[in-house]
């Protein structure tokens, strides 16, 4: 007996250790996720556009250096007056040139376009992370809510199968009917059927967990029963909007997208922009003594500086293509910048109801769970006294077992709704998902 003692608490000890929480799903998942590691890697590569940008301010140097083998050949047409030549030699000479712009629109458009796309990277990341989170919640609480599907079928199964023995039994000595035998059979085999579909439904959300996280389905935590929903503050809808239409991050995107082409449109919006630059060059050059002029090794070094203008008179209508094509782009941005307004204002008051629904549904079911346990058990007192049949005690036993599923249910939506309005108002992040995990785990 200790043996069998001893062997149960280490199952139960290596079971809590095997555990995985809300957290470690999320961890998981930062790792295994390949759309996650691609948004990092895509933030890192935004970053390079700040640099970039500055680039296209900031001087050019460039060296470059030349080795040249020369044999010339000269026949003379007139001999009296020039001999023929014959000259082989080497000449050697580097330059070393600088460019600054000086006036560019093009390039100050462009400077602050990379700064923007920058800023835009770090959104898009937010919005991925954000993504993630929603991703593994839902998954998490999906099998979660499968695995207690099938808990109350089971126990349901349980249930039914003690009142078909009881009826067999019953009327195998005459004190009741084939039909009460024939009502628990019904319920038990509809339970099989229940069963059946339940089980490849949580083999469905197994894969989509496995696949989301690299973990064991078969380790997630199941809900707390003491979770206790609260209302979302404030409590005004209107004032979770004006969040949202003010750091959702898909709206600031799509605003930042607007903002890139408006610079877009400032670069070629005069088709005659001057372009102004400052050049400066160094270049040391040495000619060997059989091609120089001296006849020995000469050297010849030139220092340039200057600024140099130049206007695009015409540019085969490239420019003023150009012009009008991100003009166009502006204006669809416009109304994407809309579109993705009103989408955050009805996810806001989606996820605003959801939490509302939430508290409502948890307190109406934990009273309907209250009061169907009352029944269940006054309508089997009743038929032990032969007040009630054994119909009376299935339909009882199932409107309780109902009615604990939609309660485990609606505890996961409001775990749901509640990260969908932090998101909506672009404020998910670890610390909603820690919040949510130590509800889950409250005991």
């Amino acid at each position: 007996m200790k043996k069998s003692l001893l062997a149960l608490a280490t199952l139960l000890a290596a079971q809590a250790v095997l555990a995985d929480d809300l957290m470690t799903a999320w961890n998981a998942a930062q790792k295994a996720d390949a759309t996650y590691r691609a948004a990092y890697n895509a933030l890192l590569a935004g970053r390079e556009n700040a640099v970039l940008g500055r680039a296209l301010l900031l001087p050019k140097v460039t060296l470059s250096s030349n080795a040249t083998r020369t044999n010339s050949e000269y026949d003379s047409g007139n001999q009296s007056k020039s001999a023929s030549t014959d000259q082989t030699g080497t000449t050697l000479g580097y330059t070393l040139s600088l460019t600054q712009p000086i006036y560019r629109v093009e390039a100050w458009a462009g400077y602050d376009q990379q700064k923007l796309q920058t800023e835009l990277a770090e959104i898009q990341y937010k919005v991925a992370q954000q993504d993630l989170i929603q991703k593994v919640a839902k998954a998490y609480f999906d099998v979660a809510l499968s695995e207690e599907k099938i808990r109350q079928i089971n126990a349901q199964k349980e249930a039914v199968s003690k009142q078909l023995e009881q009826a067999k039994k019953s009327f195998e000595v005459g004190v009741s009917t084939i039909t009460d035998v024939d009502s628990a059979q019904a319920s038990f085999d509809t339970l099989l059927a229940q069963e059946i579909v339940a089980q490849n439904d949580r083999e469905i959300k197994y894969q989509a967990y496995e696949q989301l996280t690299g973990l064991d389905p078969q380790a997630v935590v199941q809900v707390s029963d003491r979770i206790v929903p609260v209302l979302p503050q404030p409590a005004e809808v209107k004032d979770w909007v004006s969040r949202a239409e003010a750091a959702n991050y898909g709206l600031l995107a799509q605003r930042l997208n607007l903002d890139i082409a408006r610079r877009e449109i400032d670069k070629f919006r005069a088709e005659t922009a001057v372009a102004v630059d400052l050049v400066a060059s160094y270049g040391d050059k040495h000619d060997a003594s059989g091609i120089s002029k001296s006849g020995g090794k000469d050297s010849t070094r030139t220092a340039q500086i200057g600024v140099v203008m130049s206007i695009p008179l015409y540019t085969g209508g490239n420019r003023s293509s150009q012009f009008r094509q991100a003009v166009a782009r502006q204006e669809q941005l416009r109304d994407l910048v809309e579109a993705s307004r009103l989408s955050a204002v009805q996810t806001t008051r989606q996820a605003f109801l959801g939490m509302q629904n939430g508290v409502a549904q948890v307190r109406a079911l934990t009273q309907s769970l209250n009061s169907s346990k009352s029944l269940l058990d006054s309508t089997t007192l009743g038929k032990e006294v032969g007040v009630r049949t054994i119909v009376d005690v299935l339909n009882a036993q199932q409107q309780y077992y109902s009615t604990r599923y939609e309660l485990t249910s609606a505890r996961y939506n409001y775990l749901i709704s509640r990260l969908q309005l932090a998101a909506a108002i672009g404020a998910l992040g670890e610390p909603d998902l820690q919040s949510a995990n130590s509800l889950l785990l409250e005991k």
